[in-house]
């Protein structure tokens, strides 16, 4: 907290005494998420966050991983207990749980949350080819569709600007983890004609026993990572309104559980991920029109390995998880005020998934479909002299599941083996915004608007052992919804310092719990999910941003979110329990120094006590502690273009914990020195 309190009275202090030194911001930042039309930020009923390549550079090294930098927004709560070496990562707005399907993720608006789990794999992310992140809060899906619940999260990468630039560094850093990064791009000539960029992203470290001294046994040895992430961008400028490319990213990792008992790394997951994308824009007088195709492919592996008395079993994980899609929209200009856009979208999740034991001759194989088709219309439209703006819009989705099938030798699952029934559902979700700027510095926004979830394929059509107990797939899911209310200030209170302030209520319905079934299988009850919770969640967002001076930049965010059981008609118990991973009070900050001698960034947050899953299915939970971390980045260019940074995250080295069974790896140090040319 000392760190924090610092951070507060640096900012008070610079706001006193150096007010006098503010400078003209100049022509209004553009933003495309909200809308999916271009919108200046200020314009935009809703509640929008850009973080910039150079926001990002501030507080980032080469091993930062994308979600580390979301963590410090307002609204937003990040998961990821064990640094680099997490398995994985989940960013969630608006207090709605940690599960990662109810926040859509985008990158250069393709879709990467898969339909079989709902996550996103932030690791695969290369930080180095972020241009910008914008964050828009509260229901999106009557422009996404799916997934859009809590709001959307798009990751804008950097394009080709230069006849000829490049970029390559080296780290080193603790437990023994070291790496480089390069990337090359050009384009023929000026704005128009053909562009190319390739990057390439390559780390390993032997990691850190992340398990608890009292839970280690014999078989428990340092989590590891070895990861490497490679993307090529090919394409052509027709003209500075008119663009095509054609967009491939591979991603190849190996990531350690922290067990081992035979095999030569133990416990460990290898994630091997194809994406290629092609993306096309356009506009022509007054009307635009953009189109996207993608594909996605992750071939997911597990080796799992247990040891119980004197019996060893081991079995592998072979998950083939394919996500794919076409999407369009097209806009007119009816009127200067007036802006009319119709999309449309097809979006399919697939899962060929095996459990494949090397102790037996046993196997369990489950596959199965989801196919989502959306149609939505907008409109936009501006009065009085654009103080006063409106936003609607409307969405139908249809979506079917089919091609559902759990086979399984292994007793007792081998009972209930066979063919899923189809299932099939329908959602509409309207948004309605307003934004009114009563002088230039002030402004206020209400919105309304529904966001839905579709039931990831992994509860759809899979059976097996999940916390110690027998689930079973049910492909009878509908999706979960929401509904939310928001009122926005924005305020400048000086040229350089920028307030704002949400106020947001949701209801959720239909949200998916576990519960038994009535049923059981060799005399153990069967559970599994089933549409029963109705939530509600509220909170508040307030922040701050100051360009105290050229070279001093401060910010200060608070959030209040409490999210809890409502209703919970089979099971009174549960009603009034919180949410899991929906920490109250998050409190962030930093302050930025740049200057001829040397740079340096320091950052903070703490996040309040929050309850974790001790057993999902059972939903039972345990309060994990509230904890403060910080971190610091200092770098020097030496030359032209040599920059020397050195970083630290975790500064007071505290072991604090994000799940029952792992602790945070402490004290992190990297050193990197990176050649711009």
């Amino acid at each position: 907290m000392v760190f924090l309190l610092l951070v507060v009275l640096c900012f008070l202090y610079c706001d006193l005494a150096l007010a006098e030194q503010k400078k003209d911001l100049g022509l209004e930042e553009i933003v495309v998420t909200a809308t999916k039309t271009e919108r200046s930020i200020e314009s935009v009923p809703a509640r929008v966050e850009v973080i910039t390549k150079e926001e990002i550079h501030r507080f980032a090294n080469t091993t930062t991983k994308v979600d580390e930098i979301l963590q410090y927004v307002s609204g937003l709560t990040v998961v990821r207990g064990n640094g680099i070496y997490s398995l994985g990562a989940s960013a969630t707005l608006r207090g709605l749980s940690n599960e990662g399907a109810r926040t859509l993720v985008l990158i250069d608006g393709v879709p990467i949350n898969k339909s079989d789990t709902g996550e996103v794999n932030f690791n695969r992310i290369n930080i180095n080819d972020i241009e910008r992140i914008e964050i828009f809060k509260g229901p999106a899906s009557s422009l996404y569709g799916n997934n859009a619940m809590g709001g959307v999260i798009n990751i804008i990468t950097s394009k080709a600007d230069k006849p000829f630039k490049g970029f390559a560094d080296v780290f080193y850093g603790t437990y023994n983890t070291y790496g480089s990064s390069v990337e090359f791009s050009g384009r023929l000539s000026g704005e128009t004609g053909l562009y190319m960029k390739s990057s390439g992203h390559y780390l390993k470290g032997t990691g850190y026993i992340s398990t608890p001294e009292g839970k280690r046994t014999a078989y428990t040895v340092k989590r590891f990572v070895e990861e490497g992430i490679g993307s090529f961008v090919i394409g052509y400028d027709f003209d500075k309104n008119n663009s095509l490319n054609l967009k491939i990213e591979y991603f190849d990792d190996k990531r350690g559980e922290g067990v081992k008992i035979r095999d030569i790394n133990g416990v460990h997951r290898h994630f091997d991920t194809w994406v290629y994308s092609v993306n096309y824009k356009g506009s022509s007088g007054i009307m635009s029109w953009q189109a996207k195709a993608f594909w996605q492919n992750e071939n997911y592996r597990r080796l799992s390995e247990s040891m119980r008395g004197t019996t060893y079993t081991a079995f592998d994980v072979d998950s083939d998880r394919t996500d794919m899609g076409i999407d369009g929209s097209f806009s007119i200009q009816a009127h200067p005020n007036h802006l009319i856009t119709l999309g449309g979208d097809i979006r399919k999740g697939k899962v060929n998934a095996s459990d494949i034991y090397r102790t037996s001759t046993d196997r369990a194989d489950n596959k199965g479909i989801l196919t989502i088709y959306g149609v939505w219309l907008q409109d936009e439209m501006s009065f009085m002299q654009d103080r006063l703006t409106i936003t609607g819009s409307l969405r139908f989705d249809k979506a079917n599941f089919g091609d559902g099938s759990f086979v399984s030798t292994i007793s007792p699952f081998n009972r209930i083996s066979g063919s899923l029934k189809d299932n099939s559902w329908t959602a509409v979700t309207p948004r309605l915004s307003a934004r009114y700027r009563w002088t230039p510095d002030f402004s206020t926004y209400l919105s309304y608007g529904q966001g839905f979830r579709a039931s990831i394929l992994d509860d759809l059509c899979r059976s097996g052992i999940m916390w110690g107990i027998y689930k079973i797939a049910n492909p009878d899911l509908k999706p979960e919804k929401i509904d939310s209310f928001e009122v926005g200030v924005d305020y400048t209170a000086i040229k350089d310092l920028k307030l704002t302030s949400s106020i947001y209520y949701s209801i959720g319905k239909d949200f998916l719990y576990y519960l038994p079934t009535g049923e059981s299988l060799d005399n153990r009850p069967l559970y599994r999910r089933e549409n029963i919770g109705k939530v509600k969640s509220y909170g508040a967002e307030i922040g701050s941003n100051y360009q105290i001076s050229k070279g001093i930049n401060a910010f200060l965010n608070y959030t209040y979110s409490k999210a809890y059981i409502d209703e919970f008609e089979k099971n009174r118990t549960l009603e009034g329990q919180e949410l899991t991973r929906t920490p109250k009070s998050q409190l962030k900050g930093g302050v930025t120094f740049l200057n001829p001698y040397v740079n340096v960034s320091l950052y903070g947050l703490y996040k309040d006590s929050q309850y974790v899953y001790t057993n999902e299915v059972r939903q039972t939970t345990a309060r994990l502690d509230s904890y403060i971390t910080a971190g610091m980045k200092i770098w020097k260019e030496i030359t032209k273009g040599l920059t020397l940074t050195v970083g630290g995250d975790n500064l007071f080295n505290k072991r604090y914990i994000e799940s029952a069974d792992d602790k945070a790896p402490g004290l992190f140090i990297l050193a990197n020195l990176s050649y711009r040319f």
